[in-house]
């Protein structure tokens, strides 16, 4: 029988960042994150190395910024993948929280 276990998460309380899953003991490849932007604050420039990125954006809106010069609007509903060794940053433009769940994997 696998070692793995299903396990179940509630999204609540003011975290900026809650780790959602990542570590060995709860999956092997991937890695999930929760991120809470306020207005006008970004996440920072930042690439996920041999990992491919999913976004989410489940509240607010925003800009992802992507290799050097380039970005697109986000809004909530939106699904975003980045490649891997892709420079990226979230910047939240609207006056609500900007609230992500991103999930990672290596390539």
């Amino acid at each position: 029988m696998s070692k793995e276990k299903v396990f179940c998460m509630q999204l609540k309380g003011r975290q900026r960042f809650l780790r959602l899953f990542g570590d060995s003991s709860k999956a092997r490849g991937l890695r999930s994150g929760f991120v809470v932007l306020k207005p006008k604050e970004s996440v920072g420039l930042h690439n996920t190395g041999l990992n491919e990125e999913v976004i989410f954006i489940i509240n607010g809106s925003g800009l992802i910024h992507y290799s050097k010069k380039s970005s697109f609007k986000v809004k909530k509903n939106t699904f975003v993948y980045i490649p891997p060794k892709m420079p990226h940053d979230i910047t939240n433009t609207s006056e609500d929280l900007l609230k992500y769940i991103y999930i990672a994997a290596r390539v």
